[in-house]
């Protein structure tokens, strides 16, 4: 998504660190605005909602005593969940159309196409959706193996976390990152240089340093099950998962993938869009045709 924007090594940071704080800033409110009003829990999830795994209807139903108005508190509800349904929907179909671009996925050479004119990853959406479909469809028969398969998205997510910080710290410990005014040439892929946003000296190493140690203790205990000897159908499976598809990517890379990537395309000229809806360079070397 970084790539569609403009300024990234400034825009991005902020709107993260933005987001964040408002989040967290509305997000505690929330907490304290529920605490508040639910005085008895157990009432609040034996009702039908509560049963269903939807306390917060009852909750609503509790605070404002009327069925329209706990009916439309949940309508703003469906309508955030819809909102952040496309968002993510956007996100993951540009990672798999980065990285399909880059050569990294099966089938690199279709995934990494865009269609003519809305400049739309058409099969990278395509893939996103009957994936999130099939994984809900899994939901029906178990809900222990759904969530075994959604677990997959916080291992993952503080896996990825951990090994671009580690790596990030490594170069801070061993002064590998080089300033701006040192170089002439910022686009050389073979340095790494320091963008405008970015915290120096042993602040920004203790703060790197405090990301990966938090991160290891996520990943760590997201594998613990829920509750003292679980039963099958509670066991947290999600280091199985986690090793399956771990097991996976090595054994596509050593087999096929080696051969394919090569590290991400580096953007170093205008883009446009080939016959067909391949990614070419304008004005250099055409980084793929397809």
């Amino acid at each position: 998504m970084a790539e569609e924007v403009r300024n990234a090594d400034v825009t991005v940071p902020w709107s993260m660190l933005v987001t964040t704080l408002l989040n967290g800033a509305f997000g505690f409110a929330i907490v304290i605005a529920v605490l508040f009003v639910t005085v008895d829990v157990e009432s609040v999830l034996g009702s039908p909602t509560g049963l269903l795994g939807y306390p917060y209807m009852q909750i609503f139903y509790n605070s404002v005593g009327s069925k329209g108005g706990a009916t439309g508190m949940t309508v703003i509800l469906l309508i955030m969940t819809v909102c952040g349904t496309i968002a993510a929907l956007a996100t993951a179909s540009r990672l798999i159309w980065a990285f399909a671009r880059d050569r990294g996925l099966p089938f690199w050479r279709h995934v990494s196409k865009v269609q003519m004119g809305s400049s739309i990853p058409i099969y990278a959406v395509i893939i996103a959706s009957i994936t999130a479909c099939a994984i809900g469809l899994i939901n029906i028969g178990s809900a222990a193996a759904f969530n075994d398969v959604i677990s997959l998205s916080v291992t993952s997510l503080y896996a990825s976390y951990i090994i671009t910080e580690s790596f990030l710290l490594y170069h801070r410990c061993t002064n590998r990152i080089r300033s701006r005014g040192s170089v002439d040439d910022t686009s050389d892929t073979s340095q790494l240089v320091w963008g405008p946003f970015h915290l120096p000296g042993l602040f920004g190493i203790a703060v790197n340093a405090f990301a990966v140690a938090f991160g290891i203790i996520i990943f760590v205990f997201s594998f613990f099950p829920a509750s003292y000897h679980p039963e099958p159908d509670t066991m947290n499976y999600s280091v199985l998962m986690t090793a399956a598809v771990v097991i996976f990517s090595v054994v596509y890379y050593v087999v096929w993938a080696r051969r394919e990537f090569k590290g991400p395309v580096v953007e170093t000229g205008a883009w446009s869009l080939a016959e067909g809806g391949s990614v070419v360079e304008v004005g250099s070397k055409a980084l793929e045709s397809g």
